[in-house]
C-alpha cells in the first residue's frame, strides 16, 4: 500500500504544484515502518538487464514513430524513458542530480561523444563526478535531442535533459514514477533510482570482482565502505555457482559399484 501511495504522491504532485502533499508523505512513512519486510527483489536485476530494457523501449518508439510515419508525444515520452534506463544503467546517479542535469552546463559534446561533468557542490558527497559517455549511449542521446525532445510539450523553453509532459523539467518525483512504471510493467516491480546503483554495484561486483573498488568511484562513494557490502554479497554468489558447478559435474559422473 505504501508504494501505491508514494505513486498517487507523485501523480499529485505533478498535478497540483502548488499544493503541499507532506501530510500525504507521513502517512505513508508510517505505513512503510509497520509494513512486514519482503524480500528485495531488486537483486534479481542487474544493470545488463535495465540497459535491455531501455534500449527496447527506445527502439519501439522509433519504430512505431515510422509506422505512424510521424513523431507524436507518446513515442517521444517513451523514447525518453527508454534513454532515462540506459543512462541510469550505465551511470547510475542519485535521483536529485539526475533530475538536475542540463544540457550545455553538465552535459556537453566532444567530437562525436558526449561527456558529464558534474561540479562538487552539486554531489551529495561534495566531490565532482566526470563521466565519458560511451559511444552508442551519445548517438542515443544525438537521438532525443534531434527527432524526440521537441516533441514534448515545452521543451525547447528549457535546457534541462529530461522535460516533463507539463512543459517543465521533470522532478526527481516525476522521474521516480516513470522509470517505476516502465520497470514494473517489465519485471513485476518497480525499480527506483537508487535500485539503479545496487544494480550497478551488484553487477560490476560479480562480472569483475579484481576491480571491484571501482565502484566506489562509479557511484561517487567518499570510501570503499560504503560500497564493499555489495562486493560482499557478490562474493557470495560466485561461491553459489562454484558449488552448484562441482554438484552439477558429479551428479553427471557415472557411479562406481
Amino acid at each position: 500500500m505504501a508504494s501505491d501511495l508514494e505513486f498517487l504522491r507523485g501523480a499529485l504532485r505533478l498535478l497540483c504544484p502548488g499544493t503541499d502533499w507532506f501530510w500525504l508523505l507521513k502517512i505513508i512513512r508510517r505505513l512503510s515502518a509497520t509494513a512486514p519486510r519482503c524480500s528485495q527483489k531488486y537483486h534479481l536485476v542487474t544493470s545488463d538487464r535495465l540497459f535491455a530494457l531501455g534500449i527496447n523501449l527506445m527502439d519501439r518508439a522509433i519504430a512505431d514513430a515510422e509506422v505512424e510515419k510521424c513523431t507524436r508525444s507518446s513515442h517521444a515520452l517513451q523514447y525518453r524513458d527508454g534513454l532515462m534506463i540506459v543512462f541510469l544503467a550505465m551511470i547510475p546517479l542519485r535521483s536529485r542530480t539526475f533530475a538536475a542535469l542540463r544540457i550545455g552546463h553538465h552535459l556537453t559534446k566532444a567530437g562525436e561523444l558526449w561527456e558529464l561533468e558534474i561540479a562538487a557542490p552539486e554531489t551529495k558527497s561534495r566531490g565532482p563526478l566526470e563521466y565519458p559517455i560511451s559511444d552508442e549511449l551519445s548517438k542515443r542521446i544525438d537521438l532525443f535531442l534531434d527527432r524526440f525532445r521537441k516533441h514534448i510539450p515545452g521543451a525547447n523553453n528549457h535546457t534541462a535533459l529530461w522535460p516533463s509532459i507539463a512543459g517543465c523539467p521533470m522532478t526527481a518525483d516525476a522521474i521516480y514514477v516513470a522509470i517505476c512504471r516502465q520497470t514494473k510493467k517489465a519485471f513485476g516491480f518497480g525499480v527506483n533510482l537508487h535500485r539503479f546503483r545496487h544494480a550497478a554495484a551488484s553487477f560490476w561486483s560479480t562480472n569483475d570482482p579484481t576491480n571491484v573498488q571501482g565502484v566506489k568511484d562509479l557511484l561517487g562513494h567518499a570510501s570503499f565502505n560504503t560500497t564493499e557490502r555489495h562486493y560482499v554479497m557478490a562474493q557470495s554468489r560466485i561461491a553459489g555457482r562454484a558449488l552448484a558447478q562441482v554438484i552439477s559435474y558429479v551428479g553427471k559422473r557415472p557411479s562406481v559399484r
